[in-house]
């Protein structure tokens, strides 16, 4: 059975589905991401993105299943496991056949998926009590975050409803990512290197909150196994307080 590779892009997910549908059956399917990086063997099959292919498959699966079940394909998208694309595209086959109600079942790819999705929203909640915005030089506020999975695009949709009138730009540091939110339109872009000066109130503030959260930790109640079970130390980093 061939390996199906693709450019990376949900649209190009979305490709591989509708051109690899005639090996729907077999669970040796598989589909790998950036063909480009990989010596590829005679029997593999390269998928162009195709986005008039990409609609069809978004409209079928949203009047066969339902738009919820092509949310959640989104949302796997975006975690970091490996094997994501292939638990996709076996999900939606099987679902497309099945029904949508595959996904209460123990259904191996279905189970699989759900598990995915529950992660990348769990970390997207999490980093909506953990982010810390600071104001640059230009009245931007900015924030840093380092996800595990690529929460990026569904975290700015929150900032948008709470922030209505701020200009925003979250930086994924590891994805080298940005969205930038300019009280109108969120545009995500990919930068190498990003030089940031921030303002004479923001330098301020920070100093001053640095100064009242050392000034009211009390060094014998410190607590690091409760502090990385409220909040795991993978996040600590670009806390303020820096914990």
């Amino acid at each position: 059975m061939p390996n199906y590779y693709y450019d990376g892009s949900f649209d190009g997910l979305l490709t591989v589905i509708y051109m690899a549908y005639n090996d729907r059956e077999s669970n040796m399917l598989r589909v790998n991401a950036k063909a480009e990086q990989l010596v590829l063997a005679l029997d593999d099959i390269h998928i162009i993105t195709d986005f008039s292919k990409a609609r069809r498959v978004e409209k079928a699966i949203c009047d066969k299943l339902s738009q919820d079940f092509l949310n959640k394909i989104r949302t796997c998208f975006l975690s970091n496991d490996k094997n994501k694309d292939t638990i996709i595209i076996h999900t939606v086959y099987k679902a497309l056949k099945q029904g949508e109600e595959i996904l209460n079942s123990l259904d191996e790819h279905a189970f699989y998926m759900n598990k995915l999705v529950k992660q990348v929203l769990n970390e997207r909640h999490r980093y909506l009590g953990l982010l810390r915005f600071k104001e640059m030089k230009d009245g931007i506020m900015f924030s840093t975050i380092e996800p595990k999975n690529n929460v990026l695009p569904i975290l700015i949709s929150h900032f948008k409803k709470r922030m209505k009138r701020e200009k925003i730009a979250i930086f994924d540091k590891g994805r080298k990512m940005i969205v930038y939110y300019d009280g109108k339109k969120a545009e995500i872009f990919f930068v190498e290197s990003l030089e940031i000066e921030w303002s004479d109130e923001e330098i301020e503030y920070s100093e001053l909150w640095k100064t009242f959260h050392k000034s009211i930790s009390i060094k014998e109640r410190e607590n690091k196994k409760l502090q990385q079970s409220n909040i795991p130390k993978y996040y600590w980093k670009h806390l303020v307080e820096d914990m």
